[in-house]
């Protein structure tokens, strides 16, 4: 492989490890779509690479995001159990699946998270105020230096939804963040930092179950994988420190917009084949 896609690997690699640990998305949703609008690599080889990524990306983030409390690990814990066996069935799926269904549900289900993620959130009236349970948890927000304290509500949507974001997970190589993130925003009441920061924690785990997989029937491209997973190490060390500093709704905006371009782009490239 020539020095300067080594580089260019590198290069988005970095990119999505700093927008994916920002986000609570693993860095797939940039990394896969750049490898194949980019450098034309086979879905499926980008799809394999993407998860080793997106585990270098939650091992990374993870330890400060833990050592902050930023990080709900016993919700996160909840629902890793729901993601692990829909990682295990999309495995399944990904042997036989034609890669045009991967790049369009690619651009399907980012076209749905972005419109779900631009509408505001219900206003939650006083009377309607959840007791805590096991999963309420607090942290301090560096960005306002207030404490936000927080209850996860509809824990069984949540495990539900979880186990959908397994299987995409597999099938995309994204982590299931991009699931993940906004259900537990929009519907599980847990506040957008704390859903990206238990979103790295589950995505790493989520990851390694699919790549184990991946890497066995030889998916993975060794020269990707190595600047890939040193990019996104990088990245996520920028990240991890960037999230504590920056408002939730710049992370809103920042989503949205990676989301619709990314979607725009796979789309055309599957119409155009």
């Amino acid at each position: 492989m020539e020095a300067t896609t080594l580089l260019t690997v590198g290069a988005i690699s970095v990119a999505a490890g700093l927008l994916g640990a920002l986000l609570g998305l693993g860095g797939g949703i940039i990394l896969v779509p750049a490898l194949i609008l980019l450098l034309d690599v086979p879905e499926k080889t980008a799809v394999a690479t993407s998860l080793l990524g997106v585990i270098a990306t939650s091992i990374t983030a993870s330890i400060s995001q833990l050592h902050h409390r930023y990080a709900n690990l016993s919700l996160g814990m909840c629902l890793t159990s729901g993601t692990v066996v829909g990682a295990l069935v999309g495995s399944l799926i990904f042997r036989w699946i034609d890669p045009r269904w991967i790049a369009l549900l690619f651009a399907v289900m980012q076209g749905y998270v972005a419109w779900t993620m631009t509408r505001p959130r219900p206003v939650r009236a006083v009377e309607d105020t959840v007791a805590p349970n096991a999963h309420t948890a607090q942290y301090v927000d560096f960005a306002s230096g207030r404490t936000v304290h927080y209850t996860p509500t509809r824990l069984t949507l949540g495990w539900v939804t979880s186990l959908f974001a397994g299987v995409l997970s597999a099938l995309l190589g994204v982590g299931g963040g991009f699931i993940n993130v906004p259900v537990m925003n929009l519907w599980m009441d847990v506040p957008l930092k704390a859903a990206a920061a238990t979103s790295s924690f589950i995505i790493g785990i989520t990851g390694s179950v699919s790549a184990i997989i991946y890497l066995l029937h030889g998916y993975v491209d060794p020269t990707l994988a190595a600047p890939a997973v040193l990019g996104v190490m990088a990245g996520a060390v920028a990240g991890a420190a960037l999230s504590r500093r920056l408002r939730s709704n710049i992370l809103r905006q920042v989503l949205v917009l990676l989301l619709v371009i990314s979607a725009v782009r796979m789309t055309l490239r599957v119409l155009g084949r």
